[in-house]
């Protein structure tokens, strides 16, 4: 078995865009940053903050120095494959407690075969269900890709072994969660920051349906925006509640567009 290394990459400098066009386009890596040791053939797992395992791929060169960076060395890599949604940091501790990088992950490491193995099984098992798993534990971890993919399931999604009941539970808690976390702390109807921080650090906002449930309104991403208090007060009892919640629905269904609703 190749031996598997887990490499960076970042957002704000071209990287994650640089894979999901590779992918699209099956393009090589130039000279991604490796440790020393790898060798043509090797396996990757690409880890970017904020999203988690991002990507696979193969070392398709052996490691050369790189001239801008002291002690550091590069790679061509080939058979780039996005990982659909990302595995999140917060599922990665939570499926993988002996992989001790990941509770600080700010450099490349090569995990023991021992722990490789797990790693290309949870890798394996999110490619073939496409999702994380259900529970309430596993959602409070997860990223906002994959509460996105949960929260876009219908009762009658096809989810081996799990109840129409259990998806409706777990899609109404991505919901909640994801919107929160699309907010970035900063209410979706007013643009303030969180009045306050909870206990556990979140910023505190309310979800809050632009379509009532009880009127049928969908429980979709795209009906459901990140209020401040205040807002989500006016939004319901306010003497101008219908106005309002018109351009809450306009306001959130252009938050959606740009992820594709």
């Amino acid at each position: 078995m190749p031996t598997l290394h887990i490499l960076q990459g970042g957002v704000e400098n071209g990287d994650k865009a640089w894979l999901e066009r590779a992918a699209r386009l099956h393009k090589r890596a130039t000279h991604w940053i490796v440790p020393k040791s790898v060798a043509v053939g090797d396996h990757v797992v690409i880890f970017i903050r904020n999203y988690g395992f991002f990507a696979t791929a193969k070392v398709d060169s052996a490691a050369t120095p790189r001239k801008a960076w002291l002690n550091r060395y590069g790679a061509r890599l080939r058979s780039i494959k996005l990982i659909d949604p990302p595995i999140s940091l917060g599922v990665i501790l939570q499926k993988l407690p002996m992989l001790k990088w990941a509770r600080y992950p700010r450099s490349i490491t090569t995990p023991s075969v021992a722990i490789a193995v797990p790693i290309r099984a949870l890798i394996a098992e999110r490619r073939k269900t496409r999702m994380p798993d259900l529970d309430a534990k596993s959602l409070d971890a997860a990223n906002m890709q994959e509460l996105r993919r949960v929260a876009l399931l219908s009762a009658r999604s096809a989810v081996p072994g799990v109840t129409s009941t259990v998806i409706n539970r777990a899609r109404s808690k991505a919901i909640a969660r994801y919107v929160l976390l699309r907010a970035k702390g900063f209410c979706e109807g007013c643009g303030t920051g969180a009045p306050f921080q909870k206990t556990n650090g979140e910023p505190y906002l309310e979800p809050h349906h632009t379509t009532r449930l009880a009127d049928d309104g969908p429980d979709h991403p795209a009906r459901v925006i990140a209020l401040c208090p205040n807002c989500h007060r006016r939004a319901h009892y306010s003497d101008e509640a219908k106005i309002f919640n018109s351009r809450l629905k306009k306001k959130v269904l252009m938050l959606e567009a740009k992820r594709g609703t």
